[in-house]
C-alpha cells in the first residue's frame, strides 16, 4: 500500500531555504529524446547560443522569485491532487524574438496538458503567486540570444513528450552559466 511519502519525490530539506529562489515547474524529456535534442543544439550556428543538454525541459509554469513557505504551500496543493498525464509533440521550429529563444514547439492539444496546466495555475494562486504573464505554450529552448532565424536551419525532428513525472527546479545562476536543480517531484496520474 502506497502511503502519502510513496506519492512524492521530495528532500525533506528541499522548502528550507533562506530568501527566495528562481523557480519553475516543467518535464524532462526522456534520456533518448535528450540525445537527440542534443544532436540538433550541434547544428545550431552563431550567433545562437545552444542551451547546455542538461538544461533541456518544457515548462510548464514559471513561478519568478519564490519563498520556501510559499513554494511548500503550493507543493502541498499539488500532492493533494491527481495531476493528469500528457503527451505533446514538439515539431516546429521557432524564432521567439521578444525574449530570443529558438525554440522546438508544439501545440496545446491534449486534454491532460489543458487540464494540468489549470491545477498548476488554481494552485500557484491558492500558495500567493502572481498569475503567469503569458499563456502556456508547450516548447523546449534550444538557443538564446537568437534575434534572426539561423540561415541554414536544421531539419526540426519529432520529439513527443510523454513525461511521467513534473518536478520543481530551481534556476541557479552559475560562473559558467544557468543550471536547473530538481528540487521535488511528483508522478502523473496514467
Amino acid at each position: 500500500m502506497k502511503t502519502e511519502l510513496d506519492r512524492f519525490e521530495c528532500d525533506s530539506l528541499a522548502f528550507n531555504w533562506q530568501g527566495e529562489r528562481r523557480l519553475f515547474i516543467g518535464v524532462a524529456p526522456s534520456t533518448a529524446q535528450q540525445e537527440e535534442l542534443t544532436a540538433l543544439l550541434q547544428q545550431l550556428q552563431p550567433p545562437l547560443q545552444p542551451v547546455k543538454p542538461t538544461n533541456l525541459h518544457l515548462t510548464l509554469l514559471f513561478l519568478g522569485q519564490s519563498s520556501a513557505t510559499q513554494t511548500e504551500l503550493l507543493w502541498r496543493h499539488l500532492q493533494a491532487q491527481q495531476l493528469p498525464a500528457f503527451a505533446v509533440l514538439l515539431n516546429q521550429l521557432e524564432l521567439w524574438p521578444g525574449p530570443g529563444v529558438y525554440c522546438l514547439t508544439g501545440a496545446l492539444q491534449h486534454p491532460g496538458l489543458i487540464h494540468l496546466d489549470i491545477q498548476l495555475r488554481q494552485a500557484a494562486l491558492q500558495a500567493g503567486f502572481l498569475p503567469p504573464q503569458h499563456a502556456l505554450r508547450p516548447h523546449i529552448t534550444l538557443a538564446r540570444k537568437a534575434k534572426l532565424l539561423p540561415a541554414a536551419a536544421p531539419k526540426p525532428p519529432e520529439v513527443l513528450l510523454a513525461p511521467e513525472k513534473l518536478t520543481l527546479y530551481h534556476s541557479l545562476s552559475t560562473p559558467t552559466g544557468v543550471r536547473y536543480l530538481p528540487l521535488a517531484s511528483l508522478p502523473l496520474q496514467r
